[in-house]
């Protein structure tokens, strides 16, 4: 019977940790548990998958073995990004914030949100959101500024989305491409009041306008 250790799910996982050692951190809290016996007595043991389970274009589905400050094991799922630069585009147009109506299959159901996109390979963040731009909203970016970064769900994954201010204009509808419905352009007073009435629920288009909100004045002059 082979070792799990022998196994692809492991072998994979292990050349992630070398291509990719700050995903594999060290911590005295959770410690990743890598001994080839460790790893083959917990399969014996338990059944339980670990090391790359799926890896897509965009994703990397991870269960790392953790060993607790008690001496534990126990499997963690996290996610992986196969590229970094995953960007959040804060649009405004003529002093009006500009949100996407987009269905989500995750959700089973639709969001405001403003447009964002997976890192792509050979190319900046700056230039990824001007591409999802143009992508999304067929509109031109006449200027760009970074307002900081944002973790959606640590418990899942690390890793980080960057936010880009950015001010657009002629946006045109591209409905039904990945998933668009409508778009709608909002106030600040207007996009904080369908925010307060549960209307915006996307993490990260929450974000991005806390980021607005601490850095800048609302205005329609608002910019970088």
């Amino acid at each position: 019977m082979k070792l799990y250790s022998e196994r692809s799910e492991w072998k994979n996982y292990m050349q992630l940790i070398s291509q990719r050692p700050k995903d594999f951190a060290p911590s005295e809290i959770f410690t990743i548990v890598t001994d080839e016996r460790d790893v083959n007595r917990f399969f014996e043991e338990t059944g339980k998958m670990l090391g790359v389970i799926y890896k897509s274009e965009y994703h990397i589905l991870l269960v790392d073995l953790i060993r607790s400050p008690e001496g534990r094991l126990y499997t963690y799922e996290r996610i992986l990004l196969t590229e970094d630069n995953a960007i959040v585009a804060m649009t405004v147009q003529d002093g009006k914030f500009v949100l996407l109506k987009q269905y989500r299959h995750s959700m089973r159901g639709s969001q405001y949100a403003f447009p964002r996109g997976f890192g792509e390979k050979g190319i900046s963040a700056r230039e990824n959101v001007c591409k999802e731009v143009q992508e999304e909203l067929g509109a031109q970016v006449h200027s760009i500024c970074h307002l900081g970064n944002v973790i959606a769900d640590s418990g899942l994954s690390g890793n980080a989305a960057q936010i880009y201010l950015c001010k657009v204009s002629h946006i045109q509808k591209k409905q039904w491409y990945e998933g668009i419905e409508d778009i709608i352009l909002l106030s600040p007073e207007e996009i904080e009041h369908e925010i307060a009435a549960g209307n915006i629920t996307d993490g990260y288009t929450l974000a991005a306008y806390t980021f607005y909100k601490c850095k800048y004045y609302i205005s329609e002059e608002a910019s970088c």
